[in-house]
């Protein structure tokens, strides 16, 4: 499965996703640097995600971690 998915969940559609990666991803949109850093660690995917859509707004489709 895709971060696609939980994204657009999360920008477009109803955000009611509780789903371990849509949670993931909202903790992302709201971590400070040295956060995100650390996150990316774990889920270099995930953050790459969310940081292509707020610098572009494009939405990934890459895999989850």
């Amino acid at each position: 499965m895709t971060i696609k998915i939980d994204l657009e969940k999360i920008v477009i559609g109803p955000n009611n996703q509780t789903n371990f990666t849509t949670q993931l991803l909202e903790l992302i949109f709201k971590a400070d640097r040295h956060h995100k850093e650390l996150l990316r660690l774990g889920f270099p995917n995930a953050v790459m995600t969310v940081e292509e859509y707020q610098d572009s707004g494009r939405i990934l489709d890459l895999e989850q971690d």
